[in-house]
């Protein structure tokens, strides 16, 4: 692992907190079963832009090439990868311009009502879906949307509170409908900070600051109330990682837009447009889901062979293990904080002393 520099977030808020209850971090076991339980037999994805495989552009023929087939990016998109990786089934219910609720900007839907076309919102898509489907409790279930509802927060922040309000409450809502249903794994993505990509770079400093702001006071509301046992994802820091240190990614171009690049390395790109990860983008993005959710907790190419235990937390075993190497400087920081973690978690009972020194043993490898 090379040399790695700190991150750290202004957790100072624009907008008022919004009311929540705390989930408590990791001290107590698991709050769910072992990931390590029944096989994923399918992914079932409710999103926007940054996962529908085709479903707008079937509807509505665009947008059109050099976007690739519907996708909003120049190849297929990350929950594709995904599903590749775990080798089962996808289903995809996510429509680019969606927002958490009811319709859909790209038709002048809005998360109260359907558009002129009646493009779906990710609540009326989840509905769909389960006016159709029975729920499939080895399903592994994924949300990631808001970043469409938080554009009118944007252009109107004295409403932030109350955008930032329903969309949590959306996105709780059809997590813990799914819960009740039987559902036994449902993992929630946080929103990226938009600040940091190309289409905001040139923006006013306070209005990027708003923007970032915006998205942590999104992300904050989001953890604290989702229901225990779902599994929350940190898009936020993994973003800022990858755009902080691209070439520990493959990649040497976070700022430029490849769409406005002809002639550019695509694997070398992070943005395809103004927002949008490129396909080598969203293979990442795959990548660092894919050991989020894997049975066992793998560093790099090491597999511990540790049940990659679901926390109280919302995070896995492996999600404490990735924050650990976005904040460690050096490799030896890396191995220093994955101790502290396994110290931690075999205190707590999660984790047996032989668990303990397997990932430790990987830690040490990569």
């Amino acid at each position: 692992m090379e040399k790695r520099r700190s991150r750290f977030v202004d957790w100072r808020w624009m907008f008022l907190p919004i009311a929540l209850f705390a989930l408590a971090f990791p001290t107590g076991g698991a709050s769910a079963a072992s990931q390590a339980g029944q096989s994923i037999s399918q992914i079932v994805v409710l999103g926007d832009s940054f996962s529908d495989n085709g479903n707008l552009y079937a509807q509505v023929g665009g947008p059109p090439p050099p976007y690739w087939q519907g996708r909003i990016s120049n190849g297929p998109v990350w929950v594709e990868y995904l599903a590749q990786k775990l080798g089962v089934p996808l289903l995809d219910f996510a429509w680019a311009g969606a927002t958490t609720g009811v319709g859909n900007e790209v038709d002048d839907g809005t998360v109260d009502a359907l558009g002129a076309l009646g493009l779906p919102g990710m609540t009326t898509a989840f509905q769909d879906y389960l006016s159709a489907n029975p729920v499939d409790p080895n399903a592994l279930y994924v949300f990631w949307g808001g970043g469409n509802d938080l554009k009118a927060a944007f252009t109107d922040p004295a409403e932030g509170p109350a955008i930032i309000g329903k969309a949590v409450t959306n996105l709780v809502t059809m997590a813990a409908t799914l819960q009740a249903l039987g559902a036994t794994r449902i993992l929630v993505l946080n929103l990226q900070d938009f600040a940091k990509s190309p289409g905001f770079l040139n923006e006013d400093p306070q209005i990027r600051y708003f923007i970032t702001q915006g998205s942590l006071a999104f992300n904050e509301a989001l953890k604290a109330n989702l229901p225990p046992g779902v599994h929350y994802f940190d898009t936020f820091s993994g973003f800022s990682d990858i755009i902080a240190n691209p070439e520990e990614y493959g990649l040497s171009n976070v700022t430029d837009q490849l769409i406005l690049t002809p002639g550019a390395d695509p694997d070398k790109y992070f943005f395809w447009d103004g927002v949008h990860p490129t396909t080598a983008g969203h293979a990442i993005i795959a990548n660092a889901l894919y050991q989020s959710v894997a049975s066992t907790v793998i560093i790099g190419e090491c597999d511990s062979g540790v049940p990659n235990t679901l926390l109280s937390s919302g995070s896995t075993i492996s999600d404490l293990i990735a924050q650990a190497a976005f904040g460690a400087k050096n490799h030896g920081e890396f191995v220093s904080a994955v101790a502290s973690i396994t110290n931690g978690l075999m205190k707590s009972g999660v984790i047996s002393g032989s668990q303990k020194a397997a990932i430790q043993g990987c830690a040490a490898t990569q």
